[in-house]
C-alpha cells in the first residue's frame, strides 16, 4: 500500500469526519463476525437524497477509515444510488486494492448503508 494512502486511511480512522450519532436520523447496523467490527450509521434523508450521516462502533482501521470516508461521498447522494454501489467503488473511494481478507472489513459500511429504509 502507497504511503499517502495509509496516511490518508490513518486520518480518517484517527480524525473521522463522521463519528456520532444524529438524533433524528435513521439508523440501521451490523456486526462483521469474522473479525468482530460492529458499525451502526444514522442518515437524515429529505426528498430521497442523504443530507447527514454520522456513524459509531467500534473496529480495525479500514473498517472506521473505510466508513468515514464513504459517508464523505454519500452525503449528497440518493439512497438508492447508495444501495447500488460495489464492493469495488469503497476501494477506489479509499484509493487501495485491499486483501480478500480486509475486503469485508472495508465494505461493512455499505452493508449497513443498504439496511436502511426510508
Amino acid at each position: 500500500m502507497d504511503d499517502l494512502y495509509k496516511e490518508i486511511i490513518l486520518d480518517h480512522y484517527q480524525n473521522p469526519n463522521h463519528r456520532g450519532k444524529l438524533i433524528d436520523g435513521i439508523e440501521a447496523g451490523e456486526v462483521n463476525m469474522s473479525c468482530g467490527d460492529s458499525l451502526k450509521i444514522s442518515v437524515k434523508i429529505e426528498e430521497d437524497k442523504i443530507v447527514d450521516a454520522k456513524f459509531d462502533g467500534g473496529g480495525c482501521a479500514i473498517s472506521m477509515a473505510a466508513v468515514d470516508m464513504l459517508l464523505d461521498k454519500v452525503i449528497g447522494m440518493k439512497l438508492t444510488d447508495v444501495k447500488k454501489m460495489s464492493g469495488a467503488e469503497i476501494e477506489e473511494i479509499m484509493g487501495v486494492e485491499l486483501t480478500p481478507s480486509r475486503k469485508k472489513c472495508a465494505y461493512l459500511g455499505l452493508e449497513v448503508l443498504k439496511k436502511i429504509e426510508i
